[in-house]
């Protein structure tokens, strides 16, 4: 079970569903970079906030049109979801501010190279589908949750996402 954040998130992620032409999220590969943790992961549009900033709203919106070249309008906002530890570092991993967007129709991307690989919109039907889930080990000794994608697993902070957007606990 998570814990509140020691203090404000200081990092924000676009998740975005589109229903057209399949109900679909988002998927976005990282480009390999040597001082990026998740380098070469799966992830969501987002990013750190900068000073400029003036909310995480805004480092989401700036950070999805950097990294896509989506615009999203906060009228696409459909919920704030709570702010989610990203990664196992102790004693203080980056929290961050989950925001779902829906979108009608798939917007066409425009992926920025230098932090992004390649775009994915992973259709739901086959997420929610168990028998495609795996048990992997994706660091040495340590078995993760995970959904093959691509030449590699959508896992970790993403993938616990998704699972809590899917299969909300009821109660």
């Amino acid at each position: 079970m998570d814990t509140a954040p020691p203090s404000p998130p200081g990092a924000a992620v676009a998740i975005i569903r589109s229903f057209e032409p399949r109900d679909s999220f988002l998927i976005l590969r990282r480009t390999a970079h040597p001082t990026d943790p998740w380098s070469g992961h799966f992830s969501f549009p987002g990013g750190r906030k900068e000073k400029s900033d003036p909310n995480l709203l805004a480092t989401c919106l700036r950070e999805t049109a950097e990294e896509t070249g989506i615009v999203l309008q906060p009228e696409d906002l459909q919920q704030i979801l709570e702010a989610k530890p990203a990664g196992r570092e102790s004693p203080s991993p980056l929290w961050v501010q989950p925001f779902l967007f829906t979108l009608y129709q798939r917007p066409p991307l425009q992926l920025n190279p230098r932090e992004i690989r390649h775009g994915y919109w992973l259709q739901v039907d086959h997420f929610l589908d168990s028998s495609r889930h795996l048990e992997v080990e994706l660091l040495p000794g340590k078995i993760f949750p995970a959904f093959p994608l691509d030449d590699y697993y959508l896992w970790g902070f993403t993938y616990r996402l998704l699972l809590a957007i899917l299969f909300p606990r009821s109660g």
